[in-house]
């Protein structure tokens, strides 16, 4: 190595020899050229993961809109689906006014009667939420869309029942209470 050095050292004009003409622009083209391709070579496996995560979403899309876990976009909207959402919410406020109305009322006995029926309408909502549990299960199941409704006319039913007695009550309480004479 000291032979090289002491040669290049000695004789320095034998090295200073310009580059052939053209070699510059030629010498930037290759390096262009390398550096696309170290570019590309960088971004392809960048591109490839993109692909396959794009391919895995658009796939879990289409099969929660084809096994109906999400709503569709409004297109397809099932008739007796919109038909039990109008009804339900027809019942429903229905049964809250007449709860209301229960709750307010008087009760002719002690207040232990009222708690009973009022804990008995609350414990009757658990069969309304294993319905939505089963409705979940089974989108679209008329027989349940069915029994929903059904839930809803019984409940409203035996409010109505319950309210008319208990006025009836009231009345013929407050009717013996006019007659006695003082």
């Amino acid at each position: 190595m000291d032979k090289l050095k002491r040669h290049i050292e000695t004789h320095p004009a034998d090295f200073e020899i310009d580059a052939p003409e053209g070699h510059a622009e030629r010498f930037r083209k290759k390096l262009n050229r390398q550096h696309r391709r170290s570019l590309l070579m960088r971004t392809r496996p960048v591109l490839k993961i993109a692909g396959v995560i794009l391919l895995f979403i658009l796939s879990g899309l289409w099969i929660l809109e084809h096994t109906r876990l999400i709503p569709g976009n409004g297109k397809e909207k099932d008739p007796v689906v919109a038909e039990y959402t109008e009804a339900e919410h027809y019942y429903a406020m229905q049964v809250n006014n007449k709860f209301n109305q229960l709750k307010q009322m008087k009760f002719v006995g002690d207040s232990l009667q009222k708690k009973i029926i009022l804990k008995e309408f609350k414990n009757m909502d658990s069969v309304y939420y294993n319905l939505q549990k089963e409705l979940k299960m089974n989108p679209g199941d008329e027989r349940i869309l069915q029994a929903m409704i059904e839930y809803y006319q019984t409940k409203l039913g035996a409010l109505n029942t319950i309210i008319n007695q208990l006025s009836q009550l009231q009345n013929s309480k407050h009717k013996n209470h006019e007659k006695t004479n003082l």
